[in-house]
């Protein structure tokens, strides 16, 4: 295992660019991600890591080799101090891996349960959403050019592995998606008159959520099937935007408990 321990060192300087530029690591496909779960949620889903670096402290833990050993080589030691310097969190675990972003799919037009993102902002909103996406069981979520970086460490963070057990879109026209999707599309809207749980979302159903504050834009609304909003008895005024599309993904869970368990899927899982 090569040790680096120097902040002058082409690969820790290399490491170090790709961390605090995003555009950098949109200029080379790559993506950081961090922590155990993450790099084992990563080789978990079949995909390769191009560099696993390793703090010298947890070097020698039974967790690190055999994340190492999964890698198949390529993995480099920094002491404890530059682990540290190119650490997005505060507690660091000492576990790290630089890995080739996943590229997009084309997305069917029937496709059975998609998530669309326009111009959210958060990076814990869209991480959220892309957990709550890969739990439920979505197999694609669509992303408009104005949305957050899906691939940030802030969204990998929040996220948890989600990134890779999902077709993520970027840049998408979502307009255009909606207007040649062939399932139910729906629209979060707090100013709806029709309920959420009215609404069948037993067949293919897109969810679209839009920004924080603003919501979906006139024209992605306009084209949606249909506009709902999720019932509110209590005083707040609005749900977050990342809970407003996990509690619509998970409405539709909820309502083909009847068709997964015909199809012999497991529907009770806590996670």
């Amino acid at each position: 295992m090569k040790r680096i321990a120097s902040r002058d060192n082409p690969a820790f300087k290399a490491l170090s660019r790709l961390v605090t530029s995003a555009a950098e690591r949109r200029r080379q496909g790559f993506s950081v991600i961090e922590g155990a779960h993450l790099v084992g949620a990563c080789l978990d889903a079949g995909h390769r890591i191009e560099q696993l670096f390793l703090s010298a402290s947890a070097a020698g833990g039974a967790e690190a080799a055999s994340l190492a050993a999964r890698a198949g080589g390529g993995t480099i030691e920094l002491s404890d101090a530059l682990f540290d310097a190119v650490s997005g969190v505060e507690a660091p675990a000492g576990i790290l891996a630089v890995v080739a972003t996943p590229q997009p799919r084309p997305v069917p037009a029937d496709a059975d349960l998609c998530l669309l993102l326009e111009d959210l902002q958060d990076p814990g909103n869209v991480g959220t959403l892309l957990r709550s996406a890969a739990g439920a069981g979505a197999g694609h979520v669509l992303l408009s050019s104005t949305c957050a970086f899906a691939f940030s460490p802030k969204v990998l963070r929040a996220g948890q592995g989600a990134h890779f057990a999902l077709n993520i879109v970027e840049g998408a026209d979502l307009v255009a998606f909606v207007a040649g999707y062939r399932g139910t599309t729906v629209a979060l809207a707090g100013d709806a008159t029709a309920s959420l749980y009215d609404a069948d979302l037993r067949g293919p159903v897109a969810f679209l959520v839009g920004n924080e504050g603003a919501g979906l834009s006139p024209a992605l609304a306009a084209a949606a099937r249909l506009r709902v909003r999720i019932p509110m008895p209590g005083r707040a005024e609005s749900l977050n935007a990342g809970v407003a599309g996990s509690v619509a993904l998970f409405e539709a869970v909820r309502q083909r408990r009847g068709v997964m368990r015909a199809k012999g899927g497991v529907t009770d899982e806590h996670g």
